[in-house]
Order: C-alpha cells, then sequence, then structure tokens
C-alpha cells in the first residue's frame, strides 16, 4: 500500500534492520552472565465495527461509510535480574464498506530495553517502526484538511544511558533519530534529531527537581539546504505520594533558528510547558491529565509550536463494567510566547478537539466489548473554515492464553 513513496522501500528494510540488530545485540547482552531468562509471549484479537459521518474530518469532501478494523497483536518479554525487553507488534487491517480506496494493512511495532549496566549505570533503548495510514486532518494540526487517505513510514530509535552520580543524583544522556516518509506529494517527508541530558535531584522518597536541556533539527525534504535547529530547557518538579497519586510540572525557554538556503536566518524565543497528573480518587473513580506547549515537526515543511491537553476519566460501575471518557484538543495558536505573529500567521492556525465517551464490559479475564461514540471537530482561522464528524465504534476483544517459560 506504501508503494511509490520516495526511498520508502529501503527506508522501511533500514528501519527493520535497526530492530533486528537492536534485539539480537541486546539479547546476547542480557545472556551475556548465563542468567537465567524468564520470558513471555501475550497474544490478542480485537474487531471493531465502525461507522463515521465524515471519516477525513473534511468540509468539503464528506465520506460516510461503515467500517472493520481486525487487529492481532502480540508482545513478547524476557526479563532477567539486570534486564527486561519488550517487543510489541500490532498488525491492522482496515476495511471501509463501498469505499476501498481506504483499505489498508498497517503495522505498528515498538521496542523497549532496558540493562543494567552495573550498581550505578542503566543502558535503554525506545524504538518505534510504524507503516500506517492517516485518514484524518489531525495528524498534523495545520491549515489543509485531507481529501484522501495517506499512506507513510516512520521510525525512531532513542538510546539513553543514565548514571547515578550520588543515592539522590541521577544524569541521562539520550539522542533520538525520528524519520518520516509520506507517499502522497501533499505531505513533506522529514528527518527529526539531537541529543538530550537530563538530571534529577531526589529532595524525599516522594518528589524530586528535574532539569532538561536538548537540541534538535528539522530537516524538510525539499530543494536547498532548509532547517531549523533549537535549542530547549526544562525546570521542573515531580511528587509521588504513592501508586494513587502523582504529580509532574516543568517549564522553560527554546531558542530556534530556521536557515533557508539564499535567505536570511530568522531566530525566534519561546518558551514550553509540560505538565501531567495521575490521581486514582477511589477504587471506582481515576483521572489523568497532560498538558504541552512545545515544538513539535510537521509532515508540512515547517516546525510548529503546539498546544495538547488530553483528560482521561474512569469509573467503575459494577465489576464488569466501566464507564469512560476521553478529551483530546490541540493547535498551533502560540497564546502567550514571545513569537506573537512573525511566526503564527493567522491563516496558518487551527484547533482541534475530540471528545469520546465509552462503556467497557470485561466480561472474563479473556474477554472485553467496548462501546464508544466520537465528536471531532476542526476549525482553522482563515476564514473561520470548519468541519465536524460523529463516530460510533463497537470492539470486541479476546486475550489468548499466555505463553510463558525459562531459558538463558
Amino acid at each position: 500500500m506504501l508503494s511509490g513513496g520516495r526511498g520508502s522501500v529501503w527506508k522501511a528494510a533500514r528501519g527493520s534492520a535497526v530492530f533486528c540488530s537492536a534485539t539480537v545485540m541486546l539479547t546476547g547482552l542480557s545472556g551475556a552472565g548465563a542468567v537465567a531468562q524468564e520470558w513471555k509471549l501475550s497474544t490478542n484479537l480485537s474487531q471493531r465495527m465502525l461507522y463515521s459521518d465524515n471519516l477525513l474530518l473534511n468540509r468539503r469532501n464528506e465520506v460516510e461509510t461503515f467500517g472493520s478494523i481486525t487487529t492481532p497483536e502480540l508482545l513478547l518479554e524476557r526479563t532477567s535480574p539486570t534486564s527486561h525487553i519488550a517487543l510489541n507488534g500490532q498488525f491492522q487491517f482496515e476495511e471501509y464498506f463501498d469505499h476501498s480506496s481506504f483499505d489498508s494493512q498497517d503495522q505498528i511495532i515498538d521496542l523497549d530495553v532496558e540493562k543494567s549496566l552495573g550498581e550505578r549505570s542503566r543502558f535503554g533503548l525506545d524504538a518505534n517502526f510504524t507503516r500506517d495510514t492517516t485518514l484524518t486532518s489531525d495528524q498534523d494540526i495545520t491549515n489543509r484538511f485531507l481529501d484522501d487517505a495517506i499512506r507513510f513510514i516512520s521510525w525512531r530509535a532513542t538510546p539513553s544511558w543514565s548514571y547515578d552520580l550520588t543515592p539522590v543524583d541521577e544524569i541521562t544522556f539520550a539522542g533520538s533519530y525520528r524519520e518520516v516518509t509520506y507517499d502522497s506529494s501533499e505531505k513533506t517527508d522529514f528527518q527529526y534529531f539531537g541529543p538530550t541530558i537530563d538530571y534529577s535531584h531526589r529532595l524525599s522518597e516522594l518528589s524530586r527537581l528535574t532539569t532538561e536541556v536538548s537540541a534538535r533539527r528539522f530537516i524538510p525534504d525539499e530543494p536547498g539546504d532548509n532547517y531549523t535547529d533549537t535549542i530547549g530547557a526544562l525546570f521542573g518538579y515531580a511528587y509521588t505520594s504513592s501508586e494513587r497519586f502523582s504529580i509532574s510540572g516543568a517549564a522553560g525557554l527554546a531558542y530556534s533558528v530556521e536557515h533557508e538556503e539564499d535567505a536570511k536566518d530568522d531566530s525566534d524565543l519561546g518558551y514550553r510547558i509540560k505538565f501531567d497528573m495521575k490521581y486514582l480518587f477511589s477504587d471506582q473513580l481515576s483521572a489523568r491529565v497532560s498538558l504541552s506547549h512545545d515544538n513539535e515537526p510537521s509532515g508540512d515543511g515547517d516546525q510548529v509550536t503546539r498546544n495538547r491537553v488530553r483528560v482521561a476519566l474512569g469509573y467503575r460501575v459494577t465489576e464488569i463494567t466501566t464507564l469512560g471518557f476521553d478529551l483530546n484538543y490541540a493547535d498551533n495558536v502560540d497564546f502567550l510566547g514571545f513569537e506573537g505573529e512573525s511566526t503564527d500567521d493567522e491563516d496558518d492556525r487551527s484547533r482541534y478537539v475530540a471528545l469520546r465517551p465509552n462503556v467497557a464490559w470485561q466480561f472474563t479475564e479473556d474477554l472485553s466489548l467496548v462501546a464508544s461514540y466520537q465528536y471531532r471537530y476542526k476549525k482553522f482561522e482563515d476564514e473561520g473554515d470548519s468541519a465536524s464528524a460523529n463516530s460510533v465504534f463497537l470492539t470486541l476483544q479476546y486475550n489468548f492464553p499466555t505463553v510463558a517459560g525459562e531459558g538463558f
């Protein structure tokens, strides 16, 4: 489905090779000391039926359709006293009735590795390979609607090394590389990479101070030597009283320099905010709130400033039934930043919101059913152009018996 994308086959093979090489290398590291390993294979199969009155969230091309999404998923874990490796794979088969041009076969693979190198140091690797399809215009919060499905390949790798300077001080050095390739001229391929240094100082068993310094380069696949460099810093505080309550927040600055060939560099100074809270009010009611204001890459050839908010609520009515509610909001409007009108052209501003109430039934430990409704709305500041969509979902999931064992 992704044939025809510029270099997509080679990049997909390269992404797969990174995962295979990392898995083999770290599996060897885990077993170097001939320590017994515990491994576990968990699998499940979900079947989702859906109806949408505006699948593409498009004002001019409203596609009303029924759809079916079949997703087998597997999770392979290997654990020892000094390491943990988890490989998760999802394989989605999507079909839309009377709209076969939107059908797709997508793959999402995540690799998570933790390895103790000694009493005071640890190695980590977080990697992802995605071959997916964009059917909605909220993939990039920008000033255009999508008229068709867009296939893309994305892969990311983030290795890290952590070291305990003292019993209460920890420093982490990490590097991140992300590459996205679209099978469409409507989007722009890009690379996004750079290093990060994190430092934390524990004030007590419950709280700690955090500091992050990062540098990122955004390179769109466009003619000419164009790129954007960003240096940012975050200073924060985290508090965890128990498994029931945790809160963290950080604020800082970001300085960006946009370089365009045969043009003068353009620089901007903005602010960064990150906040996350998780609270289990009781055995029945839980809440999760997160928000951020930060620079992000986009498939429209630009690095943009985005605000993101998510609220998730869950209420257990009975042992079987749970009510849930999710709110997602995103925009690229810099309300309080220093950039002002110079970087946030009003014609490029947009707002997106999605509301999703749901009810879930856990019939047995292995069998569950979720019914949900989703309302999506997107508005562009340019002439007040907007679109909305209503969707309903019914998802049945079965967890197959877990297979486990021991090895070396």
